[in-house]
């Protein structure tokens, strides 16, 4: 038994159903434009708030503390999560420092974890200049890569640093 609707139901039922699914895209849309644009806001405060945080574990925390002081940075309280961590920061540097103390193993060349940072500084060789008058060691004091002059060294743990000027 086949059913016939009556004259213009099928095309009330198409239009009906088109304006619906036209109704539901642009509303998945407006959502989606929302969506993105608080997610945008939220990642924007949330890197001005909250920088980049490196864990550097280390066999020996004072030698570690120390040379990051002599870097500029300072021990931050309020961030320090118990007795074995302690984080460091440094005003205008896009790094937070977490020092995890690691009993397990000698302090050297670190597998896997952070390999490296990069710092900007505003005379690359006034900054090299003062850093080893406070006994800091440099690889190269005068390296060149795509046009970018820089020195590099090495922390206590092997973590590889370099200073750039741009």
């Amino acid at each position: 038994m086949k059913m016939k609707l009556p004259a213009g139901h099928a095309r009330r039922l198409f239009l009906g159903f088109t304006f619906s699914i036209m109704f539901l895209v642009v509303f998945g849309l407006l959502i989606a434009h929302n969506t993105e644009a608080e997610s945008a806001s939220f990642s924007r405060a949330s890197l001005d708030n909250y920088p980049l945080t490196i864990g550097i574990p280390t066999a020996d925390p004072e030698l570690t503390i120390n040379f990051y002081t002599r870097l500029g940075f300072k021990q931050s309280e309020a961030f320090s999560g118990g007795l074995d961590k302690v984080c460091m920061e440094k005003e205008g540097s896009p790094y937070k420092l977490e020092i995890c103390h690691n009993r397990f193993t000698a302090a050297g060349p670190l597998s896997g974890g952070v390999s490296g940072m990069s710092f900007k500084v505003k005379n690359l060789s006034h900054s090299v200049e003062e850093l080893k008058r406070q006994g800091i060691k440099f690889l190269e004091t005068n390296g060149t890569r795509d046009g970018v002059i820089y020195a590099s060294m090495n922390d206590p743990n092997g973590i590889s640093i370099k200073l750039f000027e741009n």
